[in-house]
């Protein structure tokens, strides 16, 4: 029961949330999304395809004005990679609340949180009207990252943990 709640309800949980909020913000504003499977009912998104996960990704999350990260539902803990890869590659952050964001960052200075469908429009309406403070909380983030989360301090606080 549980790997099945885990597994399979909170994908589908976490899938219907994904594709209302998408289509929410692609009936406002322009969406491109890099993915394998378009869906038809994302019909105003601009469907871009997959990108190499290790050449160009940092680059789109780099490049977009808004990335979005909408965690799945199993994931309780922890900051999802998804997030760490926008951060680390300079981009602006989107996200559901993760408690463990606040262990190392500052929502509204490093990233931003939405707690509601209408809190999500509303962001990315604001964000998008004020390009300067969009870029500031990347940047700022972005300096974060490079200062205490590489591969580094990874690889190190492991060590210190064996």
């Amino acid at each position: 029961a549980y790997v099945y709640a885990n597994y399979f309800l909170c994908r589908k949980i976490t899938s219907n949330e994904r594709l209302s909020l998408l289509k929410s913000a692609s009936e406002n504003f322009p969406l491109k999304l890099y993915t394998h499977k378009p869906s038809e009912e994302l019909s105003n998104a601009i469907f871009m395809g997959p990108v190499d996960y290790y050449d160009t990704m940092p680059l789109v999350f780099k490049h977009s004005l808004i990335n979005l990260n909408i965690t799945l539902k199993s994931i309780q803990t922890g900051i999802p990679l998804r997030c760490m890869d926008i951060m680390g590659s300079g981009g602006f952050l989107l996200t559901n609340y993760q408690e463990d964001f606040l262990d190392d960052f500052q929502p509204g200075e490093d990233l931003v949180f939405y707690e509601s469908e209408d809190d999500f429009l509303g962001k990315i309406t604001y964000y998008l009207s004020h390009d300067a403070e969009r870029r500031q909380i990347a940047a700022n983030c972005l300096g974060k990252m490079s200062e205490s989360h590489t591969f580094v301090h990874r690889v190190n606080a492991m060590l210190n943990v064996i």
